[in-house]
């Protein structure tokens, strides 16, 4: 993904998970996302991140 089709507050998937997305940061093409199961927060390229229509806000859980 890019900077651009970020939204916070958006569920996404990354090489480690699911996460929310936190902040973004257009001029570096990178976020701050909070993985779902230890919460920890990582800044990381757009380019790993997938956008995930399927997922749940709030349950992290396929439909």
């Amino acid at each position: 993904m890019q900077a651009n089709q970020l939204k916070k507050g958006m569920w996404v998937e990354y090489p480690q998970g699911i996460a929310e997305v936190f902040e973004i940061d257009p001029d570096h093409d990178t976020a701050l996302i909070e993985n779902l199961k230890d919460h920890k927060r990582i800044h990381i390229p757009c380019s790993e991140l997938t956008d995930e229509p399927q997922l749940h806000s709030g349950c992290g859980d396929y439909y």
